[in-house]
């Protein structure tokens, strides 16, 4: 089955979205990529059109408002999501991938395609043994239910399984994707198109729809703000915190987590890790890390 890796960016999430690319590339046999252009600069295009198979500016496929049109165009890598078989054609399975993302194990990669050949969404829910959920975390979620679907759905954000949109496969003839689509034109309609939220539109079509659904362990999605990795220095790689501690398959800098770095003490002093890829020392006065590597900024 051909499959295409589809990612978004804005100027400012270009330095994210190289290091996504950057991640991709470690690995010699990969899917294509293609990547929705929601406000690169002339020369991050061109970047990205050197390593894509195809870059495209997106439509407004749903009715948000025009005054957040105007104010957060970057959103329409949102709203394009229920239309990735259209932007995109000829490909059987499409893996979405947030430019504030990126792959450290080939396993993520293989599960998420591998699974979703029989036409279940494959998908990460928002829980793992090791994540602190906090009550905003909680009151963040419930709200946008809320404004969308009203307080009987907003009830069920606490109990039914939630799953992160982040990072997700689907193959392009899965019914997932029309589902998904009322049910954001449905929530856009309530909110009067001023709140944009299509992870709680997927979840709605999910409850509703009795859709097919693959789960993946958190290691194939880690959310970093439920909580951060940890490095395990003696094979570079970034870890599950709690034992048996293993690799990380995707790691996802969501919220506040993009610029996060780990304090690392040991007996010849203090490390700093980025969570970005490369997971490198930032730079020093010379602005290159100690192994020669510039670090990636914001």
């Amino acid at each position: 089955m051909r499959a295409v890796v589809v990612t978004a960016a804005d100027e400012s999430f270009f330095p994210l979205l190289r290091g996504l690319i950057g991640s991709l590339e470690q690995f010699e046999s990969r899917p294509a990529l293609a990547c929705l252009d929601v406000g690169l600069s002339p020369a991050s295009r061109e970047w990205v059109a050197l390593h894509a198979q195809h870059v495209v500016v997106p439509e407004w496929d749903l009715p948000v408002d025009p005054r957040v049109r105007d104010r957060r165009p970057h959103i329409r890598a949102l709203t394009a999501r229920p239309f990735l078989p259209r932007y995109f054609p000829g490909y059987d399975i499409y893996l979405w991938i947030d430019a504030d993302a990126w792959v450290q194990e080939r396993f993520a990669l293989d599960w998420y395609l591998q699974y979703a050949r029989g036409g279940a969404l494959v998908a990460v829910p928002e829980v793992d043994r090791a994540y602190r959920h906090t009550r905003s975390n909680v009151e963040w979620r419930m709200t946008r239910v809320h404004n969308y679907f009203g307080p009987k759905f907003a009830q069920r954000a606490l109990w039914k399984t939630y799953f992160n949109a982040g990072v997700f496969a689907l193959r392009a003839d899965a019914p997932h994707w029309e589902a998904w689509e009322r049910s954001f034109r449905e929530g856009l309609e309530v909110a009067k198109g001023v709140q944009c939220c299509d992870q709680t539109a997927l979840n709605h079509a999910l409850w509703t729809m009795n859709l097919a659904v693959h789960p993946l362990p958190a290691l194939c999605n880690w959310l970093c703000h439920y909580r951060h990795p940890v490095f395990d220095a003696e094979h570079n790689r970034l870890c599950e915190p709690v034992a048996p501690s293993r690799p990380i398959g995707v790691l996802h800098l969501a919220a506040q987590t993009k610029d996060l770095s780990l304090q690392l003490k040991g007996d010849g002093g203090t490390r700093v890790i980025s969570l970005r890829f490369p997971a490198v020392e930032p730079p020093g006065p010379g602005g290159n890390g100690d192994d020669g590597t510039a670090s990636q900024g914001a």
